[in-house]
């Protein structure tokens, strides 16, 4: 009996271990081994069999066999212990290598979803669901999105066999989330559900319509999208239950199709709103009255608007990839043009702001015109130059009438003012002549203060045609390199006499550092005994009189102030205009004349004036340091 057991025991181990044999050979895919090892394992039952075949029939079996059959139950065991041991093995390798397979699989649909880069939302739902089916190994599958609500969903995409068996892909795609069952379910819990047993599922269900496919197991997996769920994938019917592995791989395909999904919006956002700024900048640059030119690096135009069509004459089929923008000047005014471009002088470098020059129309007349342009750069190199003009010609029109009419009025104020000037020492002049030649015989000392009067006189009318003549006959300035702090020095050592007769105090803050430049020492001379003698004039007796000078980024400024009367608000304003004066016997030319000068060497007066607490006025001159 112990016999049989032993052989018994044997048969068994040995049939165990060809079928774990036989199921590693799907597990591994390695036939021909398993198969060679499960042969093996066979014929030694077989040989069991007749053994105990034998047994049972004669009752005897031979010693020698007897103790070969317990080395075949060891050597059985111990087969069966090993392929035990090695069958986890092989089952946890299978299972990675299938987690692998669908992690390849699931890497290569999002891959093919993000060169779909054109296709359509249903066509990219279409994918993803059949690559979804696929992965999960399921036969049925829908894919839907949610609004924004989440109280509808509308379906894009069924799979195909659904399209082939169901007919409720036919009707109506949009359905209210709130009266769903099983599928609304996921939405509103914002998590996956796992139905492996769709009809003994205790989940809410509401059941499915007549001709509906038939579901036995079911996955679905919500997108969520910053907390809202936005889209809504199911697939049913695998063969085996759904598990984790399923649910992972489809929510990550899920959520690589949403991404794809969003990037395609927002791309063909960016696109729309690209394309919507380009023609409202196309359409701002063709409705602008200004001239506007855009040429590439070689002067290939490139644009050419209306109103470079209407002040220059040429349409756009004529110049845009026709000609070169240097055409459009006369020889030397392009390449004058990009110097001043390249240069800070006009708005800085690279840029060009109001600057006047002149461009050639189709009928080859110069037009004036106002160019601020832009150069334009890609990695350093010069990619294009975008210029605005405008045309000057009726701008120049209205600037030479309002200048003749200017000259006119200026010379109307002129000759009332000479008139007033020299028409009251005219009179004195004319009325202490007479008395003279009236009392020849009479008092000589009567005579001769009459005749001291009439000189006086003379020699006003003298300095004030003096101050008309330099005003009409304005002779540039000749430049020599000085220092400004000697000339006023030299300025304020002339004028010791007046300001000790009115004791005017003298205070000087000069700056020592004061850097040279190039002036006309006479022109400046006069400009600042001009301001001096005026301020003095305001200070009826004592004050103080003060010249500073100081340096600011790109200028230097003098100041003279002073503590007198000050100006009213109503004559500053009209204190630069000719033969304007607040003095009674004022010519009406000292700020007029002190103004052209400064022009003359690109600077500016200023004057600020405070009435009863002073005057001051500060003179610029831009220079280079």
């Amino acid at each position: 009996m112990d016999i049989e057991i032993l052989l018994i025991a044997s048969i068994l181990f040995q049939l165990l271990a060809a079928v774990l044999a036989l199921r590693l050979i799907r597990i591994t895919g390695r036939a021909r081994a398993w198969i060679i090892i499960a042969g093996a394992l066979f014929l030694m039952i077989i040989r069991r069999v007749i053994s105990l075949y034998e047994l049972l029939t004669s009752g005897y079996l031979h010693p020698i066999d007897i103790s070969a059959e317990f080395v075949a139950l060891v050597v059985s065991a111990l087969f069966l212990l090993g392929i035990s041991c090695i069958y986890p093995l092989f089952r946890t390798l299978q299972s990675s290598q299938e987690a692998l397979r669908l992690n390849e699989s699931r890497l290569a649909a999002v891959w093919e979803l993000n060169q779909m880069t054109s296709a359509a939302l249903q066509e990219v739902t279409d994918f993803a669901l059949e690559a979804g089916v696929k992965l999960t190994r399921s036969q049925v599958g829908f894919v839907g999105m949610v609004d924004e609500n989440e109280a509808n969903l509308r379906i894009l995409s069924w799979s195909r066999q659904v399209m082939d068996q169901c007919s409720v892909h036919s009707r109506p795609l949009l359905y209210p989330i709130a009266t769903a069952g099983l599928w609304g379910e996921a939405v509103r819990r914002r998590r996956p559900l796992i139905v492996n047993d769709y009809e003994q599922s205790q989940e809410i269900k509401k059941g499915y319509p007549a001709g509906h496919i038939s579901i036995n197991r079911l996955l679905l997996v919500p997108v969520l999208d910053s907390g809202r769920v936005a889209a809504l994938a199911a697939v049913g019917n695998k063969p085996e239950p759904y598990n984790e592995q399923d649910q992972r791989q489809l929510t990550l395909l899920l959520q690589g199709m949403w991404w794809h999904i969003q990037r395609q919006r927002s791309t063909q956002a960016m696109a729309h709103e690209i394309e919507r700024m380009h023609q409202f900048q196309t359409k701002l640059i063709q409705t602008s009255n200004d001239g506007i030119i855009a040429s590439d690096r070689q002067g290939n135009i490139l644009i050419f608007n209306s109103g470079a069509e209407t002040i220059l004459g040429h349409r756009k089929e004529e110049v845009v990839g026709v000609i070169k923008v240097q055409e459009l000047y006369s020889s030397g005014v392009a390449r004058k043009i990009l110097k001043e471009l390249l240069s800070p002088r006009y708005g800085g470098r690279k840029r060009l702001v109001n600057y006047e020059t002149v461009v050639l129309n189709k009928q080859g007349e110069l037009i004036p015109v106002e160019l601020s342009a832009t150069l334009i750069t890609d990695d350093h190199q010069v990619a294009a130059i975008v210029g605005f003009f405008r045309d000057l010609r009726e701008r120049r029109l209205l600037q030479e009438k309002l200048l003749q009419n200017e000259r006119l009025a200026i010379l109307g104020r002129m000759a009332a003012h000479i008139s007033h000037e020299i028409k009251n020492p005219l009179m004195v002049i004319g009325g202490f002549a007479r008395q003279v030649r009236e009392n020849l015989d009479g008092s000589p000392e009567k005579n001769l203060e009459k005749l001291q009067i009439i000189i006086d006189e003379i020699r006003r009318l003298e300095d004030f045609l003096l101050e008309v003549g330099r005003y009409g006959k304005f002779s540039e300035p000749h430049l020599v390199v000085g220092d400004l702090n000697v000339l006023i020095q030299e300025v304020c050592r002339f004028l010791d006499p007046i300001l000790e007769e009115k004791r005017v105090r003298l205070k000087l803050d000069l700056d020592p550092k004061l850097p040279t430049f190039a002036f006309d020492p006479e022109h400046l001379r006069q400009v600042f005994l001009n301001l001096a003698k005026n301020s003095l004039e305001a200070m009826e007796h004592s004050g103080t009189l003060t010249f500073a000078s100081r340096t600011v980024p790109g200028h230097i400024l003098v100041e003279i102030s002073d503590t007198g009367v000050g100006i009213p608000p109503e004559a500053l304003a009209k204190i630069f205009q000719p033969f304007f004066s607040t003095k009674p016997r004022g010519s009406g030319l000292g700020l007029a004349i002190s103004q052209q000068i400064m022009a003359a060497h690109q600077g500016e007066i200023q004057i600020a004036s405070e009435p009863g607490r002073g005057t001051r006025v500060t003179l610029s001159f831009q220079v280079s340091f």
